[in-house]
């Protein structure tokens, strides 16, 4: 794959930023990629959060580093800063869902932040097949969202946000798969904003104790709740941070692995070689190589 910078999109194929805080947009999959052959090459949103809802057909999907063939109906979710590429089967039915980040910021204080952060957080998959009944609850909501978006009537935006919500609430539920988890307000929300700490400060090696002074709360206390949580301690968390933006330098830029250490905070690109090797099992240079495929 010829390696170039990753292209930063508002929607694919359009450079501009929509600087609209409560910006939404949905679409068919077609009226997007089809005169594109059915694939949209690798790229990333800044501030976009998408859904990718297929309701049949065939999708082989790119996110990050992670390559997934899909067949039938499936939810994507792409948060805002994850890679993602697509190559669909002609006529291959669905919609994509875009949505401004701080259209969603509200939610953060609703009953609805337990069942809607964790969507925004990490890229995934969720499974419809063999699950038509929940499928047919999902598919109205999609396209009354597009009515709304098709016509001016009064209240539109208001209708939208509640449909929003109402989708990724369904979207959870079969995450979940219909496990209903009781979560601590207080430690959710401090895992959300430990999350969003380390998207800041990830470049800035911060240490646990630093992280928890910035939430208030001791290192230990910061350590058990990310355990619980992610599976991980808060430096183990950040260290994949760190990884997953070098992978994303070395796959999609043409910058040297000197160049990629320093912008990621490291001092000395022996070490940062070291650290990459350490958490991926290869060096840079060689991973590189590795990724130097073609593009699904």
């Amino acid at each position: 794959m010829q390696k170039s910078n990753i292209p930063h999109f508002g929607l694919y194929g359009e450079s501009s930023w929509i600087n609209d805080p409560e910006f939404f947009h949905i679409e068919d999959i077609e009226s997007r990629s089809g005169d594109l052959g059915w694939k949209i090459n690798p790229h990333r949103h800044a501030q976009l959060f998408q859904i990718l809802i297929l309701k049949s057909g065939e999708a082989k999907v790119q996110l990050d580093d992670q390559k997934q063939k899909l067949q039938g109906a499936w939810a994507i979710i792409v948060p805002a800063g994850v890679v993602h590429g697509f190559r669909f089967a002609p006529e291959t039915d669905g919609r994509v869902l875009s949505i401004a980040e701080p259209l969603l910021e509200g939610a953060y204080e609703e009953r609805a932040a337990k069942y809607i952060q964790p969507l925004l957080s990490q890229a995934c998959y969720i499974d419809f097949n063999g699950h038509r009944n929940m499928f047919s609850e999902l598919w109205p909501l999609i396209q009354q969202l597009e009515s709304e978006s098709t016509f001016i009537r009064e209240g539109r935006g208001l209708m939208s946000e509640y449909l929003i919500k109402a989708i990724l609430l369904l979207l959870h539920r079969q995450h979940t798969n219909g496990v209903i988890k009781d979560t601590n307000k207080t430690e959710s929300s401090d895992a959300q904003q430990l999350k969003e700490l380390i998207e800041k400060h990830f470049r800035d090696h911060w240490s646990s104790h630093q992280y928890a002074d910035a939430l208030s709360t001791s290192t230990s206390r910061l350590n058990r709740l990310c355990k619980m949580t992610f599976n991980q301690s808060v430096i183990d968390l950040a260290h994949d941070r760190l990884l997953l933006e070098a992978k994303r330098s070395l796959i999609y830029t043409v910058r040297s692995v000197e160049e990629i250490s320093y912008d990621l905070g490291f001092k000395d690109p022996g070490y940062f070689s070291r650290f990459f090797k350490r958490l991926s099992g290869f060096p840079p240079g060689k991973f590189r190589a590795l990724s130097d495929q073609p593009s699904i």
